[in-house]
């Protein structure tokens, strides 16, 4: 039983890549990208082969991608988060600040700014009342 629920789990990670690259090839193609598409789709044809491969190892990434990790490989993803959280916030408000001297407006760097701060408010706020 268990190993089915581990083929589950991995199918599951190679199924949101494998829906991401058909999004992704879908929207290139139907702006006349063909070559990109194309070598869009084998890229995330890959990268699903290899997620599920990879998930179905042992180690703390492969556990993490399954959603099976115990208490520290939780913490581990939750930290990894974190840190791409932080590096993405830091490429938004430095692109908003470029495309400010550029057009004299923030744009979608605005809206996505808007869009981390106001999930990171609430975010503290539902988490404070768990605790």
């Amino acid at each position: 039983m268990k190993v089915r629920t581990r083929t589950t789990h991995r199918a599951r990670v190679a199924a949101v890549l494998v829906a991401a690259g058909i999004a992704l090839t879908a929207a290139m193609w139907s702006h006349g990208q063909v070559g990109l598409a194309v070598a869009t789709g084998v890229f995330y044809a890959v990268a699903a082969t290899v997620s599920f491969l990879w998930a179905g190892g042992s180690g703390d990434v492969a556990a993490i991608m399954r959603a099976e990790g115990d208490e520290r490989q939780r913490a581990i993803d939750v930290e990894a988060t974190a840190v791409t959280g932080l590096v993405l916030i830091v490429a938004i408000v430095v692109g908003g600040v470029v495309e400010l001297f550029r057009t004299g407006s923030m744009g979608q760097y605005g809206l996505m700014g808007a869009l981390a701060g106001t999930t990171y408010a609430v975010s503290l706020a539902v988490l404070r009342r768990r605790r």
